[in-house]
């Protein structure tokens, strides 16, 4: 959607100005990603924290397992 376009596009342009190369991002607010997909993209690690483990699921298949080297539900 033309919405989900704009979002990533300003994401991109907060993590190119705020996070050097090979830089840790950190979403407090994973939700469904989108935030470390476009991390991922730009070569950032990402740190994502959510409550709801149905948005973590929808996070790990949208962005990618490899991104995840570990999940923690508490």
């Amino acid at each position: 959607s033309a919405f989900l376009l704009n979002r990533s596009s300003d994401l991109k342009r907060c993590i190119l100005a705020g996070c050097p190369e090979s830089g840790i991002v950190l979403d407090p607010f994973l939700g469904s990603g989108t935030t470390l997909k476009v991390a991922k993209k730009l070569n950032r690690s990402g740190i994502g924290i959510e409550l709801n483990e149905r948005f973590i699921e929808i996070a790990k298949k949208r962005i990618g397992n490899d991104l995840f080297n570990e999940v923690q539900v508490r």
